[in-house]
C-alpha cells in the first residue's frame, strides 16, 4: 500500500517577512521614561497656581473673616439677643451676669457671635451655684442660646446656725425665693468643707430616705432630721404628734431596720419607759437608752430592750 506524500510543515525559520507566524510570542513591555520637559512643566503648572490662585483663595478668606468679625449683621447688641432657656431657679438675671451682660439696654460695644468663646463663657455659667450644666451655642446671625441645666436639692442642710438647701454633689444651695421644698434637715455636715467631702454623707442620706420615706410617711412618723456626723451611724429624729425620738439606723438596712422599729415600739411604750433614743443596729432588737436633758424631750430612766420573736 503506497503512502502518498503530503505538504511539509514549514519550520518557522521559514516564513516569509511578510507571512504572519502562527506562533505568537508576548511582547516585552518597555517602559516609557518621562524626560526632563514633563518634569518642567509640571512644576511650571504648580509653581503657577500657587503664584495666581492661592494669594487669590487666601485673599477671599481673609475679606470673608474680616466681614464675618466687623459686620453688625453678626454682633449682640442687647441682652435681647441672649436665649436662655432650662431655668427654674436660676434668673435670666444671674445668667446674664455671668455672661458679662447687662440684665437690659443695650451693650455698650458690640460683641461680634464669632469672637465669643462658647467654652469660656460657659465656664462663667456653670459657676453659678444653682447651675449643673451648660450649653451654649450660637444661633445666626446674631443670636447666644444659653441651655441650663440646673441643679436638683434633695435636703434642707444646717451649716453653722444657717439653713440651706444640698444635692446629691454635697453643693451647698441657697434657698429660691417664691421656692417650696419638702425635705428633712441634714445635720453634721459642718466637718465636711467642700461638695467632695459632702458627697458620700449625702449619698447616705439618699439611701437612708429611699428606703424609708414611703414607710414613714405611711405610719404617721415623720422624719424631721437626719444626723451624719458620723458614716457609721446615721441618726433621724422621729416625730408622730407630741413623741419625738432619736433614732440610731447605722449604715445599711434601713428599710427593714425602720420596720423593726415600728413592730417593737408598741411593746417599748408599755413598759412607760421614758426614751432618749433608740439604736436598731441590732438584729431583731431594740436598745431603748434613757432621756436625758440633751435628749429629745425630759425625765430619766433604765435602758430597756425588746426583742423580735
Amino acid at each position: 500500500m503506497a503512502i502518498e506524500d503530503t505538504d511539509e510543515i514549514p519550520l518557522p525559520g521559514e516564513f516569509d517577512e511578510e507571512e504572519e507566524s502562527p506562533f505568537r510570542r508576548c511582547q516585552k513591555v518597555v517602559p516609557v521614561r518621562r524626560g526632563r520637559l514633563g518634569r518642567a512643566r509640571r512644576w511650571l503648572r504648580w509653581g503657577l497656581y500657587g503664584v495666581f490662585v492661592l494669594p487669590l483663595f487666601a485673599y477671599g478668606g481673609y475679606r470673608l473673616a474680616l466681614f464675618a468679625l466687623t459686620s453688625p449683621r453678626f454682633m449682640l447688641t442687647s441682652a435681647e439677643d441672649v436665649v436662655v432657656t432650662g431655668n427654674r431657679f436660676v434668673s435670666r438675671e444671674e445668667a446674664l451676669n455671668a455672661l458679662g451682660f447687662p440684665a437690659s439696654g443695650k451693650l455698650a460695644n458690640g460683641v461680634s457671635i464669632f469672637r465669643l468663646s462658647l467654652a469660656e463663657k460657659r465656664k462663667q455659667v456653670e459657676s453659678v451655684p444653682w447651675v449643673k450644666s451648660a450649653t451654649l451655642s450660637r444661633a445666626y446671625p446674631h443670636r447666644l442660646a444659653v441651655s441650663l441645666v440646673e441643679r436638683t436639692p434633695v435636703a434642707f442642710v444646717n451649716v453653722e446656725g444657717r439653713v440651706k438647701l444640698v444635692d446629691a454633689e454635697g453643693v451647698l444651695l441657697d434657698k429660691p425665693e417664691r421656692a417650696s421644698f419638702n425635705f428633712p434637715v441634714l445635720t453634721g455636715l459642718d466637718a465636711a468643707g467642700n461638695g467632695a467631702e459632702r458627697a458620700p454623707r449625702v449619698a447616705l442620706f439618699e439611701e437612708f430616705w429611699g428606703a424609708v420615706s414611703d414607710e414613714a410617711s405611711a405610719s404617721g412618723w415623720l422624719v424631721s432630721e437626719v444626723d451624719l456626723a458620723e458614716l457609721d451611724d446615721l441618726k433621724a429624729i422621729l416625730v408622730q404628734g407630741r413623741d419625738t425620738l432619736q433614732v440610731h439606723f447605722g449604715r445599711e438596712n434601713f428599710r427593714e431596720r425602720f420596720r423593726n422599729f415600728l413592730t417593737l415600739l408598741p411593746e417599748v411604750q408599755k413598759a412607760n419607759t421614758k426614751i432618749g433614743s433608740i439604736d436598731l443596729r441590732y438584729r431583731n432588737q431594740v436598745v431603748v437608752n434613757p432621756q436625758t436633758p440633751e435628749s429629745p424631750g425630759a425625765g430619766v430612766a433604765a435602758p430597756a430592750a425588746a426583742q423580735k420573736e
